[in-house]
């Protein structure tokens, strides 16, 4: 741990270390030249560690924060292992989108690479991609930001005849091989192609924050950041994956690797896929950052916010405006707080308010929009409101569909797509919180999972008293952590969905075994908390929550980032125990404890509420052609056994039974057949 204002650096074990960072013989700086002498000092490096060679840097405090030479591209990528020149033409240009600023396209060596540019920095041509390193035997094309790339740059003494941190990758790619992206701290989906090896490498951030899609159809491997522009690559339409279609109807989101297509995957956070003369070789891999051990609450307390000053400034770096999605959570609240420590001007600051005709409706449902209001006029930001109304949401829901590539039920799709859209006019990079509840407890299950561990300590006679004094039911306390947990929270029940599925596609046990599957693969198996908060973070945030954010943000041509998955974040979650974050009342006890006396009062005196918009009263009034559309929809009627949906339809538009989750379920797979799987 370390403690940046003082410029102390901690071993994972709390010891201070003297003012010299040990570099193991044969570390990049040794190789690159530096004596004893020579290295740097604490204040070059918070952290290094070297594995097989490699060098691990952690944080370069002075040339990551207080440097600016940050050139990143957002942007869209394809390709396909060919030539075939008309075939990218039509994948990139798929991407346009997220690419406005130019794109170009490489066919040559058995291959064929697009790129799609949003230039957030606004790099010259010497910064286009597709890149190739000096020697003209590597190529890439890549999406993303690399915040720590200045400091490897520094480290190895290269020589770069550009300000792009697409170059510095090549570089490490030339002396490290594709191991290099160990060392990248960021955002990235890259496909990098090595003429001398005949080999394509194709990988995306260990966070999962930039998506890849992959596929073996038509007989050769094609890639795209986009499911659509994938399916420009392939010779015909592919077949419905029923597996993936079942996981939608318990889940209201594809989980990866699978999708709704047969034949193309979400090539999964953290894996490097190669592929060399019709041979294909996966190997996972984990940003090279070691847990930083925090002693206690209070030790946590005094140094984590400056580590997220840290981060926070390294995500403003931009010659474009920078703003935030301003939730009205703590979150995004302490994203905010940050930001202004370091903003030259207001912050611009974006907030979505749900038109509700009644009073009570308005209090319900905008209770984040009122916070996030007296938060941003607290830091004196440049704030906008944008309202969705039951028309509006109407009007962009085929929008948002064809945006979200995959469909997703979550009803908060369309309040992003258009405040995206909003946002745009004004930034061109926003900020978000997305990330702080899955790394610091902020869910109620992490409580029922600390709960439950406790409970097995208790005789199995008082355990139904105790756990009724807490208030949980009785069906839960009998659960086991874990998988079943999981099923029971996040899926929704066999009960359920069985009656609405017509004909024998439907297969809800593989939503059982997947979560069975990654509990068991989880590396925190005697930690029931910290098992779930992973669960979570490497399945739901990565293939629901980011997935959608960078989906909607994308179709605007706006870069979204998040703070929260830094590395070094993500490193500072896992150098706390997990008893910390959760009690029988609290959920994200330490951040609130090290944030409450920091945040404006409104932040610590209401607890967040759901950002959603009345969908359901929406549905049963002015979005309710949305709803017929899926009912009399073919494809919805030939999976579906359309005279239950229809009686879900009218009990939730008479009010004798809520059936907003299965209407948006259909909804959203109706538009999705209408603007992607049967539009390619």
């Amino acid at each position: 741990m370390f403690a940046i204002a003082s410029q102390t650096l901690r071993t994972p074990t709390g010891t201070e270390e003297n003012d010299n960072v040990f570099l193991p013989a044969g570390s990049a700086f040794a190789s690159a030249g530096f004596s004893s002498s020579q290295k740097p000092s604490r204040d070059d490096l918070s952290g290094v560690d070297s594995s097989g060679g490699i060098l691990m840097i952690i944080a370069e405090k002075r040339l990551i924060y207080h440097e600016t030479w940050y050139h990143g591209l957002m942007c869209g990528i394809a390709g396909f292992i060919g030539e075939d020149r008309g075939r990218i033409d039509r994948m990139t240009d798929a991407l346009v989108h997220r690419g406005p600023d130019g794109n170009a396209r490489y066919v040559g060596n058995g291959v064929s690479l697009g790129h799609a540019r949003l230039a957030i920095l606004d790099p010259g041509p010497e910064a286009d991609q597709p890149m190739w390193n000096d020697k003209k035997t590597v190529v890439i094309v890549y999406n993303g930001e690399i915040y720590n790339y200045r400091a490897l740059a520094r480290a190895e003494q290269f020589a770069c005849r550009t300000t792009s941190d697409t170059e510095v990758i090549l570089k490490l790619y030339e002396k490290y091989g594709i191991e290099c992206v160990k060392l990248l701290r960021g955002m990235f989906a890259f496909a990098l192609f090595d003429t001398a090896k005949n080999t394509l490498f194709l990988t995306r951030d260990s966070s999962g924050i930039k998506p890849l899609f992959v596929s073996r159809l038509g007989g050769t491997l094609s890639f795209a950041s986009e499911m659509r522009a994938l399916m420009k690559a392939l010779p015909e339409k592919p077949k419905l994956n029923f597996a993936a279609l079942s996981h939608y109807v318990r889940l209201h989101y594809v989980p990866g690797p699978e999708t709704l297509c047969e034949g193309i995957e979400s090539l999964p956070a953290g894996t490097i896929l190669s592929y060399t003369n019709g041979r294909e070789q996966r190997q996972a891999f984990k940003t090279a950052i070691e847990p930083i051990a925090y002693a206690s609450k209070t030790d946590f307390s005094q140094h984590f916010p400056d580590l997220m000053d840290m981060v926070v400034k390294d995500h403003l770096v931009s010659d474009k405006p920078v703003g935030i999605f301003l939730s009205g959570g703590m979150d995004s609240s302490i994203v905010l707080h940050h930001m202004c420590r370091h903003a030259q001007k207001p912050v611009k600051t974006f907030t979505v308010r749900f038109e509700a005709k009644e009073e009570e409706d308005a209090a319900r449902f905008n209770r984040d929009a009122d916070t996030a209001k007296k938060t941003a006029l607290h830091y004196g930001t440049d704030h906008r409101e944008i309202t969705l109304t039951a028309a509006l949401c109407r009007d962009v829901y085929r929008d948002t569909a064809k945006a979200l590539d995959q469909p997703n039920a979550d009803s908060v799709a369309m309040a992003q797509f258009v405040l995206a859209r909003e946002a745009k006019k004004h930034v061109d990079v926003v900020l978000t919180g997305s990330g702080g509840d899955e790394l610091f407890g902020g869910y109620p299950r992490y409580r029922i999972a600390r709960i439950l561990s406790l409970l097995q300590f208790i005789p199995a006679p008082l355990r139904g008293a105790a756990g009724k004094l807490l208030g949980y039911p009785e069906d839960v306390l009998r659960m086991s952590t874990g998988p079943a947990l999981a099923e029971r929270l996040l899926a929704r029940s066999e009960t359920e969905t069985n009656g609405i599925v017509s004909g024998h596609w439907y297969r809800p046990d593989v939503t059982t075994e997947l979560f069975r599957k990654r509990f068991e693969a989880g590396r925190f198996k005697n930690d029931p908390v910290r098992a779930f908060m992973e669960f979570d973070r490497e399945l739901w945030l990565v293939d629901e929550s980011l997935r959608l954010a960078d989906a909607v943000t994308m179709a605007s041509g706006l870069e979204c980032r998040v703070p929260f998955l830094d590395p070094l974040v993500i490193s500072a979650s896992h150098g706390t125990n997990t008893s910390w974050h959760t009690g029988p009342k609290r959920t994200k006890a330490l951040l609130k404890d090290t944030y409450y006396p920091i945040l404006p009062d409104c932040i610590r005196s209401i607890d967040k509420a759901s950002f959603y918009p009345p969908l359901a009263k929406w549905f049963r009034r002015e979005c309710a052609p949305l709803v017929e559309h899926a009912l009399a929809h073919p494809r919805i009627r030939e999976l579906f056994d359309t005279e239950t949906l229809k009686r879900i339809f009218t009990e939730h538009r008479e009010h004798k039974k809520y059936g907003l989750h299965t209407l948006q379920m259909i909804v959203q797979l109706s538009y999705w057949f209408d603007t992607v799987y049967d539009h390619a």
